[in-house]
């Protein structure tokens, strides 16, 4: 007796409106603030570089030099951005570690005065006296300090070493890939060109970032986009005319 060969169904579309409801979705489980720093930092390796490179040209600096000066400005500007966050992040995590041992210290030494901080200042929330004795009895039992943190000082999750490390690198590399576009398009263009195609990689980087700056701050596309640009383009105007003038 032959065996019947199950039926295949045919595998169900993904719908247009399905699509876009999980792309919408996976967008706002980004997180905004990292990204929009990530963004910020190419967009100041973009005009960094790019203003470079119309500096020279105002100073009519030759290719082979250009390209070199391009090439050190990338490596150095993603090294100086790399150091000055690094520095900055571990003054940050310092002055957080400090906040968190003068917390503790104040916890242990006088937990009822810390406990009466917290129930006045649900209080001037608007949470009846009573309600706000039972809620900081019972996060102070829970994590007192941690509590504190959040209401005193805003400290909602510790930073470590690692975070740190890790945001001055990608401020870094974020820095040299806005950094690459100009550079690259400086290179791989014929020399009469290169001009032309520097400002033209700058505009167009700039109206990337700016349309996903807008959307991930929920604000208006076309000012960003402006704002953007005319900040891009004076400062390679800026570059232009002082290379001009001092080289």
């Amino acid at each position: 007796m032959k065996r019947r060969r199950p039926i295949r169904g045919k595998k169900p579309e993904l719908s247009r409106s399905s699509f876009l409801t999980r792309v919408t979705s996976r967008w706002g489980s980004i997180d905004a603030d990292a990204v929009r720093t990530r963004l910020v930092d190419v967009n100041d390796g973009v005009i960094a570089v790019a203003g470079m490179g119309l500096g020279l040209a105002g100073a009519d600096v030759a290719s082979h030099t250009t390209y070199a000066i391009i090439i050190l400005n990338t490596v150095v500007g993603a090294l100086a951005v790399f150091g000055v966050r690094l520095g900055e992040e571990f003054a940050g995590l310092e002055a957080e570690q400090a906040t968190i041992a003068h917390e503790q210290r104040l916890l242990e030494l006088s937990p009822d005065e810390e406990l009466a901080e917290m129930i006045e200042w649900f209080e001037h929330k608007g949470v009846s006296p009573e309600t706000s004795r039972t809620v900081a009895e019972e996060l102070s039992a829970a994590d007192s300090l941690s509590t504190q943190l959040e209401i005193e000082y805003g400290i909602r999750e510790r930073t470590t070493p690692r975070q740190a490390w890790q945001e001055s690198v990608m401020a870094g590399v974020g820095f040299a890939l806005g950094a690459l576009i100009p550079a690259f398009f400086a290179i791989v263009t014929p020399w009469r060109w290169h001009v032309g195609s520097v400002i033209l990689a700058m505009m167009a980087s700039l109206v990337v970032t700016s349309v996903l700056l807008a959307r991930l701050g929920h604000s208006a596309i076309w000012p960003t986009i402006l704002r953007s640009v005319i900040v891009g383009v004076s400062a390679l105007g800026i570059s232009y005319l002082l290379g001009d003038l001092l080289l």
